[in-house]
């Protein structure tokens, strides 16, 4: 009996020993894993250029309109960090830090104690070594997987870096609030100074935040934050880092945060400019890259341009309906020569509808589309002073009847071209378009950059395909480059957080017409402003040259025109395609908004005046006179007299 017993005694001992061995050896093992997968990703805890930075945008004169990033960061060299904040984040933190290694057990104890007493987790007993580590690379999880990688990666932290290494890697991850990573950020986004300028007060309601950034918030919870810096002061004040002096002097100083910038009309710069410009980006490079790896890039936008279109879009709006219901509005302005985006509105509120109604609506252009059917007509032989019937017609296809009516409702028998365009006659625009031939129109407008697709019929002469504003702009500047079709463009360069170009963007231009043909197109719309429909625009005292358009029942109205030097067209209708009001014409709705936004961006600039390119004649010259005077005679005139006096 008794040898049986000792058998599963011994039995029995064998199987805890072989499971404690067993229990050993997956401990081992685990913990083997853990060390090895914590030693491979070692590298990203020791170096400063894993932090995540955003991407910054900034304008053609070289203000940051932008920051795309899941991190605001700026990191700064310890040396750029004030003493002030340094000792402030050691009292708040962990002020025994250069006495201790990675883990300080005392401080442990007594954050348990302190938690046990409270009933309430009152202290932290992480330092900044562990804190840093968990800010670089751990996910806040508490799994003893992730505790085991702190306490490894924190071991091996301060043998590869010295304490002010690891105090400053800290100092650039630490979370703030307010969107501010990193104390430089930080500085600035609460006092509008820098790390290095950071008073005893500010430091000490800086490190408050650490530990809890929307508690303590001083925006939101100004009593909150002014406790949590109190107690700070005092902590700096207890380890000596602060005399008593200082301490009763900050105790009682005023903090004054950095004022929130006003927003008129909700206006953020450029929203949906930068929200293409991030777009582009993300397609190009990836979300990692865009949000991680602190791009710069530069961009077309001109500030102050922006602005002004902003300002005139909503108040063009708001002219029309005395408060907003809807009604969208687009205006979009380019550089001929460069093809540089200058200013982007996308719609009456990006708050209400990120839709960019500049890049992205597609609607019909009205009579705006009819200098595409005048410039095919030029480059087949016509010139603005011949005629064309303008009389009751009915064309026949798909099976019906089509009776086109002009907009006064009056036909004018026979008139020139240029009296055709400058006053938007349609019958009289539509016979020209069936005697050049709809195939040589469409050719035309794809050259010209036109993408979507153009009915097969004779309706187009009243503008029944659908466009999108940049496409009508970009064509409009081939115009004023006389015959050269430039690349919009948004992005000039990008630079990586290195210094490195990694993207170069040169304008690029292209030969869609001739030279004298759209030079003659560009003098015919120059008396649509002179004489015309745009006349209204004459109040800019400039010349310029454009077109209005009108779409059927009032749905959209446009109006796209240009000076020598920048093209801009505007766009205003309703998402819905209902009507904008009785009579809602591109003069009396379009126009108006490009006008405020015209005279504004050529205000101080010099008078430039359209040049006369080589191969123009003086029969060429002689047909650009205004249609209200065809018979004025002149006698022996020169080219540059005669281009004076019509075409100026």
């Amino acid at each position: 009996m008794m040898s049986i017993f000792k058998k599963i005694l011994k039995i029995l001992s064998l199987f805890i020993l072989s499971v404690m061995f067993v229990g050993l050896l997956i401990g081992a093992l685990y913990f083997a894993s853990v060390y090895i997968s914590a030693k491979k990703d070692f590298n990203k805890v020791v170096s400063v250029n894993i932090l995540p930075l955003p991407t910054k945008v900034y304008s053609s004169n070289n203000k940051l309109i932008a920051s795309f990033g899941l991190q605001n960061r700026i990191p700064v060299k310890l040396n750029d960090i004030s003493m002030n904040m340094k000792y402030a984040i050691l009292a708040s933190e962990d002020a025994r830090f250069y006495d201790h290694g990675a883990i300080d057990l005392a401080s442990m104890v007594r954050a348990l104690i302190a938690d046990i007493i409270h009933k309430r987790i009152v202290q932290g007993g992480s330092t900044i070594t562990q804190q840093l580590v968990k800010n670089i690379y751990l996910s806040p999880s508490k799994t003893i997987t992730r505790k085991l990688k702190e306490v490894i990666l924190s071991y091996r932290l301060e043998k590869k870096l010295t304490k002010n290494q690891i105090l400053q890697l800290y100092l650039n991850t630490v979370y703030f609030g307010a969107g501010a990573w990193g104390i430089e950020s930080a500085a600035r986004t609460y006092f509008d100074t820098h790390a290095k300028d950071l008073s005893i007060p500010q430091s000490a309601l800086l490190a408050g935040l650490v530990r809890a950034p929307s508690a303590y918030n001083p925006y939101k919870h100004p009593e909150n934050a002014k406790r949590r810096m109190i107690y700070v002061l005092k902590r700096m004040y207890e380890n000596h880092f602060i005399t008593f002096r200082q301490y009763k002097s900050a105790m009682n100083s005023k903090i004054i945060l950095k004022r929130r910038s006003a927003n008129f009309f909700g206006l953020i710069i450029a929203p949906y400019f930068t929200d293409y410009v991030r777009s582009w980006l993300i397609n190009k490079f990836g979300e990692d890259v865009v949000y991680t790896s602190g791009l710069k890039v530069y961009t077309t936008l001109d500030t102050k341009l922006q602005r002004y279109a902003f300002i005139a879009v909503k108040t063009g709006i708001l002219r029309i309906k005395k408060r907003y219901d809807g009604l969208q509005g687009a205006l979009l302005a380019l550089e001929p020569k460069t093809g540089y985006v200058k200013a982007m509105i996308g719609g009456f509120s990006y708050e209400k509808s990120q839709f960019n109604r500049a890049l992205m609506a597609k609607r019909q252009p009205g009579s705006s589309f009819k200098p595409f059917i005048y410039l095919t007509a030029i480059s087949q032989g016509y010139m603005p002073t011949d005629t064309v019937k303008d009389e009751p017609e009915v064309f026949r296809f798909n099976g019906k009847e089509w009776r086109p009516q002009n907009y006064e409702g009056t036909f004018h028998g026979t008139v020139t071209l240029m009296y055709a365009l400058v006053h938007s006659v349609n019958v009289a625009t539509i016979n020209l378009l069936n005697s050049i031939g709809i195939d040589s129109v469409i050719k035309t407008a794809k050259r010209l950059g036109i993408e979507e697709k153009i009915p097969h019929n004779l309706s187009i002469a009243l503008g029944s395909l659908s466009v999108r504003l940049i496409e009508m702009v970009r064509a409009y500047a081939s115009f004023d480059n006389y015959g050269l079709l430039p690349k919009p463009i948004f992005i000039t360069k990008i630079v990586n957080r290195y210094g490195k170009v990694v993207y170069d963007n040169e304008p690029q231009l292209q030969r869609v017409a001739n030279t004298v043909d759209a030079f003659i197109l560009t003098g015919m719309l120059k008396n649509v402003i002179g004489y015309g429909t745009g006349r209204a625009a004459r109040v800019i005292g400039r010349p310029l040259a454009g077109k209005t358009g009108t779409t059927n029942d009032y749905k959209d109205a446009w109006f796209i025109g240009f000076s020598p030097n920048l093209v801009c067209g505007v766009w205003v209708g309703y998402d819905n395609n209902k009507t904008i009001f009785k009579g809602a014409t591109g003069a009396r709705a379009a126009l108006p908004i490009w006008i405020t936004f015209m005279k504004d961006a050529l205000n101080r600039r010099p008078i430039s005046t359209f040049p006369i390119p080589n191969g123009v004649t003086k029969e060429v010259l002689e047909s650009l006179k205004p249609p209200e005077n065809p018979d004025e005679i002149h006698s022996k005139p020169t080219i540059q007299n005669l281009y004076e006096q019509y075409f100026q």
